[in-house]
């Protein structure tokens, strides 16, 4: 596989997709491989909502222990290995920080608010699965308050 530079050394989707680890984890991703039409490795239609949420989904399981993820569809889908990457710089930054150094060493003391969450609740589900930290998470709109609770629990 590929090693995607731009990706945060600690990224766990920085060497690629594993699509046969992700479809033993994920059976419902299988329709959407397919092979890429210039070197013929596996992939999917970026550009396919179903395959992109499918893909994510995959990734949530397979990766953090998420067995359940969803969104309404018309509500964006985030791509997950850019928003772990977020995670890791914030890891990053924390750790540089004098203040926050013995913080980040003991994840129980690390605590986020991530206001405007959305449906999906990414950042608080990664950052808890990567670094055990605990979220305050908001939004206004109720079924994004609603899908995010679900999403959670």
């Amino acid at each position: 596989m590929t090693t995607k530079t731009a990706l945060h050394p600690r990224n766990k989707h920085r060497h690629g997709y594993d699509f046969t680890r992700l479809i033993k984890s994920y059976p419902a991703l299988a329709v959407f491989i397919k092979k890429n039409e210039f070197n013929q490795k596996e992939t999917i239609d970026f550009s396919n909502s179903e395959a992109v949420k499918a893909l994510n989904s995959a990734l949530l399981k397979s990766y953090y222990g998420i067995s359940h993820w969803d969104f309404p569809q018309s509500y964006l889908c985030p791509p997950i290995p850019g928003r772990v990457d977020y995670i890791h710089y914030l890891a990053d930054l924390l750790k540089h920080s004098a203040t926050n150094l013995a913080a980040i060493n003991m994840p129980s003391k690390v605590k986020v608010l991530d206001i405007g969450t959305g449906a999906t609740c990414i950042y608080p589900i990664l950052g808890a699965t990567e670094y055990g930290w605990h979220f305050v998470a908001s939004d206004i709109d109720p079924v994004s308050v609603k899908t995010a609770s679900v999403n959670v629990s």
